[in-house]
């Protein structure tokens, strides 16, 4: 008889099965009992679960971040910018972008071997398979998008097994994506619609168009972009880019026109709205989440890493806006917020109004700008105070020390301003895996590769008009991505954006990004800004080959029937 690792009652209690505390305790449980009993089934999927890489990580979750074009940390040596100058080095690829999850895969495999014996409910066993299926394609999918075609397993390998059997061979990226597009088209008819409060933070069958959308809009990009290279094991012949396109679009508007999960417009300040949209509890636009909850031990540093110094009771003011981002939100009414560099000498004089207050909302929801209202007080950026501050004013002649370090520009976008004085890891808010906000955004992308450029317009304008921002008259494919990038900012899109779309090489290598220095004139109420490096002096790397990952000379030592990624 098997044996599986019995799993600790606090992951059971993150997602509302409690019952398990009446069982006696063990570290040991046998497989016939969990096959009797549905509670330790839920401990089973719960420990998959935890295991599962839902965000990249790294110090405050700014990995995938910073090594994009997004946004950088306060200090060179911190692991996300290590990953973003050196995304390769002698070993592989950096650690904190490695991801080869087959530990886990066998144990949704196992699982779902084990209820395939159920005694109990076989509309429960059936949905706690549909789990297990669901979070083994969302892996599938973390590995395809990293290293391209994988061994595809789908049964727990046994130690027992012929070698020729344990060595599996890597299956073609087509295949892997196909196989994730299968997936969810039979998981959409055997989730459920909802769960109750419980159980939220398991994948619906919302979730499994949202995967399929996503996963789709990638193979279109990788067919339509990229090159099949290792006789097909990487790479997906061009002539199916629309066929992938067709299918990210179909399950995008499944969920648009399902009405399950309408776009957050609960607030009618867009600013607010937008900033409510990452934190509020019960937000209908959330499609899954990894649920947090400071009450059951699980938590994280978000808040407590992005707080600007003069609110913070440690690290702080870590995480900022490169203003190659900052530019990238158009004002209000709709023209460009590209600056002429010329003007950014230290000598030009600008008013907030005319820089900051009269750009997207979605702006001003995400960054910490100069005199951002903040708790009970102001964030202050500026180096100095120009002139004299007349006698009882409460304006410091310069910003806190960390608030001047790095761009100018402190991101704001998922601090919980009610975690004010708190310490690290006591934010809960949960991480949103998925939300229509994509789904929009996958569709509008989707039409557009395929020449629907007009109901591409609409889409986009759907989004830009929640977000109080004009419509757009005509669409370019810059401007769809911009979109992408201006509603999706820090939500782990834009580094695998832009390796999908095949340009990381031209915006990222070679590159330093940069920020600005603010000083400010009091007695005519502006600022002046000046042009700095904001990379610590140092260009990223991201070479050809970097759209595919090694698969490392481990794992092919440990499978000799791996093959290697060209240029590794």
């Amino acid at each position: 008889m098997k044996k599986i690792i019995f799993i600790l009652p606090l992951f059971v209690l993150l997602f509302g099965c409690s019952d398990l505390l009446d069982i006696a305790p063990t570290n040991i449980i046998s497989e016939d009992a969990v096959k009797n009993d549905p509670v330790l089934v839920d401990a089973f999927l719960n420990k998959i679960y935890n295991n599962t890489r839902f965000q990249s990580g790294g110090e405050g979750n700014a990995l995938l971040n910073v090594m994009s074009d997004e946004s950088n940390v306060f200090a060179g040596w911190q692991t996300p910018f290590g990953a973003a100058m050196k995304i390769i080095d002698e070993n592989g690829a950096h650690s904190a972008l490695e991801y080869w999850p087959y530990g886990n895969i066998r144990s949704c495999n196992e699982i779902m071997e084990i209820l395939e014996e159920a005694t109990f409910d076989q509309d429960l066993v059936d949905q706690k398979t549909a789990e297990a299926r669901w979070l083994r394609a969302f892996m599938y999918f973390e590995l395809v998008k990293r290293y391209g075609g994988v061994p595809l397993i789908t049964e727990a390998q046994s130690i027992d097994q012929p070698i020729e059997e344990l060595y599996v061979e890597r299956n073609s990226e087509k295949e892997i994506y196909d196989f994730i597009a299968s997936e969810m088209d039979a998981l959409v008819n055997l989730l459920p619609d909802s769960y109750d409060s419980g159980n939220f933070g398991r994948p619906t069958k919302w979730a499994a168009y949202a995967l399929k959308s996503r996963a789709m809009l990638y193979a279109g990009s990788i067919a339509k972009y990229g090159s099949v290279q290792l006789d097909g094991l990487l790479g997906i012949p061009s002539g199916e880019a629309n066929a992938y396109y067709q299918k990210a679009y179909d399950a995008s508007m499944a969920i648009i026109n399902g009405g399950m999960h309408p776009l957050y417009k609960e607030n009618a300040d867009p600013v607010k709205n937008y900033t409510e949209l990452m934190l509020a509890d019960g937000n209908s636009e959330v499609i899954f989440a990894e649920v947090y909850d400071y009450g059951l031990l699980k938590a994280h540093g978000w808040t407590f890493y992005c707080m600007p110094d003069g609110f913070q009771t440690g690290w702080g003011s870590n995480n900022w806006m490169y203003l190659e981002a900052w530019e990238k939100y158009e004002y209000k009414d709709g023209s460009s917020a590209v600056w002429d560099r010329s003007l950014l000498d230290g000598n030009n004089k600008f008013s907030l109004d005319e820089i900051i207050l009269n750009k997207d909302p979605r702006f001003l929801a995400s960054a910490f700008y100069p005199e951002t209202p903040w708790g009970d007080g102001k964030v202050y950026v500026h180096n100095t105070t120009k002139g004299t501050i007349p006698s009882g004013s409460d304006w410091p002649g310069v910003a806190p020390r960390r608030n001047r370090i790095k761009t100018g520009i402190l991101i704001k976008k998922r601090v919980n301003e009610s975690l004010i004085g708190l310490n690290n890891n006591e934010d809960d808010s949960d991480w949103t895996v998925f939300r229509t906000g994509e789904m929009y955004l996958n569709a509008a992308e989707a039409r557009f590769e395929m020449g629907e450029e007009e109901d591409a317009r609409n889409l986009i304008n759907v989004i830009r008009n929640r977000a109080g921002m004009p419509d757009k008259e005509t669409l370019t494919l810059e401007e769809v991505r911009n979109e992408r990038f201006v509603e999706l900012y820090i939500e782990e899109h834009r580094y695998w954006d832009l390796r999908r779309w095949r340009i990381a090489v031209d915006v990222l290598n070679d590159k330093g990004f940069k920020g600005v220095t603010w000083d400010y004139y009091i007695d005519e109420d502006k600022y002046t800004l000046k042009i700095k490096d904001a990379d610590f002096g140092q260009k990223r790397v991201f070479a050809e080959r970097n759209y595919y990952l090694p698969i490392g000379l481990d794992r092919i030592a440990d499978n000799p029937n791996l093959v290697e990624n060209p240029g590794y």
